[in-house]
């Protein structure tokens, strides 16, 4: 009989690699071993957890042998965030480090739900939410769905927008859950014309794309922004709005991507390209977004590298229109494709040692936190972050100092964990870099800022 995938064990090269882009702090020109890494580690785990008594999530140069060979994929959550933290990563995947739990089977389940709500045929009752902020109550709805509430709906969605634009996910998934709960319940209880109930469910689906987005932005678990996204794709099939299924699927796709379930997202978007002749050029050019952000999760930099090319090609051929699209109108904001697309040439840079495609990816990153507006908080962290940490990475001590207390000012009052993954990594890279004497002291006092703005994300 043939073995489980699972049981089989193959070597971490992923991790192993991370460590050896890493320069030994005691011998000069070689990288670090395991036994330095260990310590590395053991000294996170300290700034991470102040005051906790972690004996039992110390670690030697064995335990990451065993983390290199495969024989263990799966460490405590302490110990993940520790050796994230040193290793610059931003998820547990980009290390080759994945649950046991999540089998192929389940993975397969998970696809059959996305492909049934593609097609409005997904069972069970809307009104059953996941989350741990919904009601279970019954809530009262309107007899008859009519305009008044239809235009209701839609500026409470406009304004949770902006909260998350503004603070991130966390502040306001609860707010977003208890509407979407009322949403769902007058959809199946009131009454509606034909075009009423249509137009009523694709609001319901925008909106359930934004609570699902929301949990994943803070750091949810994953099965509860997926549920949230699979029925917001379920609404929109039932509405036959083929614009806003397809702005969820690149949701979702993203969501599958952070948390490395890479041929997922991708065949997620597989499914929008059946529908591509429907879709407009900005439209487009957010699914190329995604595809690249997937291409470069997969570290393969050729494939990321031209949907980023397709991306702006999209992007150019979009005209005057894409700033009053309902549904893709934010992308119509340059900044956002410039920054979004950079974000995934990002994870090809940081993977190689290219210094005139980090110098272009710097141009992009900086020309698109020019074009971010003051109220656009999380994106302009996100993306002075990223600048500051590809700055330190090659040795501009001074710029990225200057970056890393604009980045800092951004995220005051955002709650996201994808910003707190970036700041992470800031944080690692800079424990790590070597300035000039007389940047020593500001390089350690940011050390100390980076840590603060970690804290203040959990």
């Amino acid at each position: 009989m043939a073995r489980h995938p699972d049981t089989i064990i193959t070597p971490n090269t992923l991790l192993a690699r991370a460590r050896q882009r890493l320069a030994s702090p005691q011998r000069p020109g070689q990288h670090l071993s395991r036994a330095e890494l260990a310590d590395a580690i053991n000294a996170a785990l300290d700034r991470l957890y102040p005051g906790r008594s972690l004996t039992a999530h110390y670690v030697d140069h064995r335990w990451v042998g065993k983390l290199e060979r495969g024989e263990h994929r799966w460490p405590s959550h302490e110990r993940r965030t520790a050796t994230r933290q040193v290793l610059g990563a931003a998820t547990d995947a980009d290390l080759g480090l994945y649950s046991p739990r999540r089998t192929e089977g389940q993975a397969i389940s998970d696809r059959q739900q996305v492909t049934a709500a593609w097609f409005g045929k997904l069972p069970g009752a809307l009104a059953q939410l996941p989350g741990p902020w919904t009601s279970g109550s019954e809530l009262q709805a309107p007899a008859k769905i009519e305009s008044p509430h239809v235009e209701a709906l839609k500026r409470s969605i406009t304004l949770f927008e902006e909260w998350d634009h503004q603070h991130g996910g966390g502040l306001a998934r609860a707010a977003m859950a208890g509407q979407l709960e009322w949403a769902c319940r007058v959809a199946r209880q009131a009454s509606a014309t034909e075009a009423a109930r249509r137009t009523w469910l694709s609001t319901a689906a925008r909106l359930a794309d934004l609570a699902g987005w929301a949990c994943f932005d803070s750091g949810d678990r994953p099965s509860t922004a997926q549920r949230y996204l699979v029925m917001a794709i379920q609404m929109a099939s039932e509405a036959e709005d083929v614009q806003q299924r397809a702005h969820t699927a690149t949701t979702l796709s993203r969501h599958l991507t952070y948390v490395g379930q890479v041929s997922d997202a991708l065949n997620v978007i597989g499914l929008v390209h059946s529908d591509w002749r429907k879709i407009p050029p900005l439209g487009r050019a957010a699914v190329r977004i995604v595809e690249a952000r997937a291409y470069a999760r997969s570290h393969d930099g050729a494939a990321c590298m031209r949907a980023v090319a397709l991306c702006d090609e999209e992007f150019a051929a979009s005209g005057l229109d894409g700033p009053e699209n309902p549904v893709w109108g934010y992308y119509a904001d340059v900044g956002q494709i410039l920054g979004d697309a950079g974000h995934a040439l990002f994870d090809v840079a940081v993977t190689t040692d290219k210094h005139q495609q980090a110098d272009k990816l710097l141009n992009r990153l900086q020309s698109a936190y020019s074009y971010h507006p003051t109220e656009a908080a999380r994106s302009r962290a996100l993306t002075m972050i990223r600048i500051a940490y590809l700055q330190i990475r090659n040795g501009n001590f001074a710029g990225g100092l200057n970056s890393i207390q604009a980045g800092l000012a951004d995220a005051r009052g955002v709650h996201s964990s994808r910003l707190r993954d970036d700041l992470l990594a800031l944080g690692s890279i800079l424990a790590n870099a070597k300035p000039e004497s007389n940047l020593a002291g500001e390089l350690e006092a940011a050390r100390a800022h980076v840590g603060e703005a970690v804290r203040s994300q959990i």
